[in-house]
């Protein structure tokens, strides 16, 4: 017995209508503040300085998707700071390079909260929202962290 294959084809006429996916909600990053939603590798660079054995680290990393009312027309930013290697509790500072150009500066302790004290965002606090949950001596140390986001917490 000798068969016929056939082809069923199924079309189907209608209007696509677009909407709009849904985004983030209007809250930052862990903050009704905003923040930076993408972020890198949170660098370490262990050089000499203030810290354990006359070592510091240096730390650097970027974010990115910036939206927050405290950063008006910035939408990523260069970190940098140099802290104590195994300073536990050592206050440091340093700063962001933002995307216009502009410079906040930062101080912080082994909390991962940074208070920007010049700059845009001048008066409020950041964290840093990381891949991996660390303790709050973290900053210390030598170790790279990814970094998920960077939220405004005040």
């Amino acid at each position: 017995m000798h068969g016929s294959r056939g082809i069923v084809l199924v079309v189907f006429v209608g209007a696509v209508v677009a909407q709009p996916l849904p985004g983030p909600a209007a809250a930052g990053p862990g903050s009704e503040l905003g923040g930076c939603y993408r972020g890198s590798v949170l660098t370490a660079e262990l050089l000499p300085g203030s810290g354990s054995a006359g070592q510091s680290v240096r730390r650097a990393g970027e974010v990115w998707d910036c939206r927050s009312s405290l950063l008006p027309g910035i939408t990523a930013g260069r970190f940098r700071a140099e802290l104590p290697w195994r300073g536990f509790g050592s206050p440091t500072s340093g700063s962001f390079t933002w995307s216009d150009g502009s410079v906040s500066a930062v101080a912080g302790l082994p909390n991962s909260l940074w208070t920007i004290t010049s700059g845009p965002g001048s008066g409020h606090a950041v964290r840093f929202d990381l891949a991996m949950e660390m303790t709050g001596d973290w900053y210390y140390t030598e170790h790279p962290m990814a970094i998920e986001s960077l939220s405004f917490v005040s």
